[in-house]
């Protein structure tokens, strides 16, 4: 199953002030810091003060530094699996603090966004590799994602009502263009992450019909971005645009021209350092195009890219490259009249 319209997990944090190239992993050095300098603190402040203000005061400083620090400890990590091992925690973690501090808007972006990355990068992208023949439980690595997705979406959207009271009942019923006329350039996090949630749940599961009814909205969250800051997180827009052209029906936009253009447009704004848009060029338009050749080119372009040990885009590129490594080993599953060929 590809999935690659949610592969770029490096979106700009809006709970990062004034950040410009903050990638997805970056919060995961949050739990470091926290555990060094900060769980003691509040641990104490909780024994030491019964009064309940006293402990929302705790509480909320605990959050608040959370949801701001910033490090390259893992996003220049090499070792998916470590972090993977760590993400279940991080995830509860952030989950039950946000029930706690509910009125944390950049709280709750941040557990969304975990959410995506676990259901992509670790049940998703683990299911792709499994054989076609196992299909019960690439169906079910399917359902388990939606509904990572979904929980993730949930509160995305749940901080973005914080920000404008009443959009997310707007967007779960009635018309998105009209609840999203009142977001502006401060929203695109949260729109980009909530598109991202959205859409990830609906393709997971494409058996879930009523859900799939709401793809449009799903996409015109992604489409606000655009129109808001094409440019956002180093063309993390441009391919997500760029794999829905190629994906979707004419009917519904779909572009195969314009899929390649945005491409294009989404390499060339990342300087060529990201692995993820080659990878997701050659996993979606390449195959729709039956091009052997631009399948296995693309993914060795991606192969080929040296990440810097320091780079917050080593971990990301890793993902990407053992992927892109993986399916030019199992080309034949892509490509099977060339196996027979042979």
């Amino acid at each position: 199953m590809n999935l690659a319209l949610f592969f770029d997990f490096s979106g700009e944090a809006e709970y990062f002030p004034d950040s410009q190239k903050f990638s997805h992993f970056n919060y995961f050095v949050s739990i470091m810091v926290m555990i060094k300098k900060n769980v003691m603190m509040i641990l104490l402040a909780l024994i030491l003060f019964n009064g309940c203000s006293i402990r929302k005061m705790a509480l909320t400083g605990f959050t608040s530094t959370l949801s701001s620090q910033t490090g390259d400890v893992f996003t220049s990590d090499d070792d998916p699996e470590l972090i993977g091992d760590a993400l279940p925690f991080t995830i509860k973690l952030y989950e039950s603090l946000a029930r706690k501090d509910s009125t944390n808007a950049e709280l709750l972006l941040a557990t969304g966004k975990l959410f995506c990355l676990y259901a992509q990068g670790y049940v998703l992208f683990e299911a792709d590799t499994l054989a076609d023949s196992l299909k019960t439980a690439k169906k079910a690595a399917g359902k388990r994602a939606k509904k990572l997705f979904l929980r993730g979406k949930d509160y995305i959207l749940k901080g973005l009502d914080l920000r404008h009271p009443g959009i997310y009942d707007a967007l779960s019923g009635g018309s998105s263009d009209s609840a999203l006329s009142i977001t502006g350039i401060d929203d695109t996090a949260y729109l980009y992450w909530g598109s991202v949630a959205w859409t990830g749940a609906i393709l997971s599961d494409r058996s879930d019909l009523a859900l799939a009814m709401s793809l449009k909205k799903a996409v015109s969250l992604m489409q606000k971005v655009f129109y808001l800051d094409s440019s956002f997180s180093d063309g993390a827009v441009y391919e997500f645009m760029a794999i829905y052209y190629a994906s979707a029906p004419k009917a519904l936009g779909g572009d195969v021209e314009k899929s390649k253009e945005f491409f294009k447009k989404a390499i060339d704004l990342s300087d060529g350092t990201k692995a993820s848009p080659y990878v997701n060029r050659a996993s979606v338009l390449s195959l729709k195009l039956s091009d052997s050749d631009g399948f296995s080119d693309f993914l060795q372009r991606a192969i080929s890219i040296k990440t810097p040990s320091q780079s917050p885009l080593r971990l990301l590129n890793t993902i990407y490259q053992q992927k892109a490594a993986w399916m030019l080993a199992n080309k034949e599953r892509f490509f099977p009249a060339e196996q027979t060929i042979q």
